[in-house]
């Protein structure tokens, strides 16, 4: 096994991010509670353009599925079922359309859809298939085994759904679900770890790229959703189950400056392949950045503006050939997503606020033109499905994040 060198400049930067822990809770526990008062009103004229265009296109994506209301991720049958973010985000980023009978009849659903399975699946078709693995639903998966972000993300969807004051069926069935599905996530140094001998997808939204070792967006959601599953079943599971999940978290905090690369320009998307700047994954991490690596960070987004914002959709890596170690010439290798966007811009308002205002004025511009398709490319053709709530959601919940003072990271 060939050893990476790390040089003077990036040990300094890991072990200055020792106080990663202390600078994390004092920044956290500043703002737990939206406040009446907004924190940067100038964002506000993006937010409520792009809530305009959600309330319409979530009125488009509702589909009627076995006499109840379920949500398509897009506005055709392109995408046909219920995915966890694609579901969970828009209700987050606009928070009145959980007051629709969809949050309540699509809990109920899944219920009935999933809580037998073995792990969590990676979406349910609307024909009632449970698929366990991103890609087509027959034929070959992509992942051997179960993807490593996805208990986290049905955790979000029932602690959110709890918190609209909807009540889980077969709650305890559901704890003892994500409890079997937090199980196949294997940590090493305290961070989430993907085998490099194995075939296994991280973080979802990145299902066409390999990263392997130890990975740093799956980290980062793997640590607000065991953050939330122990306050979620606190009272459905043992106590060294809730106390198992507690440690974890806080341990991917305590280790984060392990991806940490100073001479990459920041946080890396994994320790083995795909070792390169992780621009939505940064963007997330903010808040747990030092203030010294925030420098680091912000400097790379401005080194590499022209390479990674187009339109005002994001990137996920700045490099022209897409991230190391993955040869996809399109997608999530080379596109730029608007639900990029929604991960950076809170980080950008902090970093350099004009930027970021220009580039929320600039999605909200475009996306007419591009008609919210799930990417587009560097010429700005769209690709994937056009009217896609994804290009939506995560900007709101990013744009919420900033007129609020709340950490991205908390919504997650």
């Amino acid at each position: 096994m060939q050893n990476l060198p790390i040089s003077r400049r990036t040990h300094l930067g890991l072990c200055g991010s020792a106080l990663t822990g202390l600078f994390v809770a004092r920044y956290l526990s500043a703002a737990t509670t939206e406040s009446k008062a907004l924190i940067n009103p100038k964002f506000q004229p993006a937010y409520d353009a792009l809530a305009d265009q959600m309330r319409r296109l979530y009125e488009i994506c509702r589909v009627k599925v076995d006499g109840r209301e379920l949500l398509r991720p897009c506005a055709s049958p392109y995408y046909n079922g219920l995915w966890h973010d694609d579901f969970t985000w828009p209700h987050i980023g606009l928070p009145e359309l959980q007051k629709t009978p969809v949050m309540r009849d699509s809990i109920a659903w899944l219920t009935e859809a999933m809580v037998d399975l073995p792990v969590v699946a990676d979406r349910i078709e609307f024909d009632g298939t449970a698929v366990m693995s991103p890609g087509h639903w027959d034929g070959r998966p992509m992942s051997e085994e179960m993807t490593l972000h996805l208990p986290a993300a049905w955790t979000r969807l029932l602690s959110h759904a709890a918190e609209a004051g909807i009540e889980i069926p077969r709650r305890r069935e559901w704890a003892r679900l994500i409890e079997r599905s937090f199980a196949r996530v294997h940590f090493s140094f305290g961070l989430v770890w993907n085998d490099p001998q194995r075939k296994t997808v991280a973080f979802g939204f990145y299902d066409s790229i390999k990263q392997t070792g130890l990975v740093f967006m799956t980290s980062l959601v793997i640590k607000r959703g065991l953050e939330r599953a122990a306050a979620l079943f606190e009272n459905d599971l043992p106590a060294e189950t809730i106390a198992d999940w507690k440690n974890k978290a806080q341990r991917i905090g305590e280790n984060l400056h392990r991806l940490f690369d100073a001479d990459i320009g920041g946080f890396v998307g994994a320790t083995k392949v795909g070792r390169g700047f992780d621009v939505w994954g940064n963007g997330l991490a903010w808040p747990l950045a030092t203030p010294e690596q925030r420098k680091v960070i912000a400097a790379t987004f401005t080194k590499h503006r022209a390479d990674i914002f187009a339109l005002g959709c994001t990137r996920q890596n700045p490099y022209p050939d897409g991230w190391p170690g993955t040869t996809s010439k399109g997608y999530q290798n080379r596109g730029f997503w608007a639900t990029g966007t929604g991960f950076v811009l809170p980080a950008l308002a902090e970093a350099d606020p004009d930027f970021a205002l220009r580039l929320a004025q600039d999605l909200v511009e475009n996306l007419d033109k591009i008609k919210r398709h799930e990417f587009i490319d560097a010429t700005g053709k769209p690709g994937g499905p056009a009217e896609f709530l994804g290009s939506l959601s995560m900007p709101l919940m990013g744009l919420r994040a900033i007129l609020t003072g709340r950490p991205l990271l908390e919504f997650m």
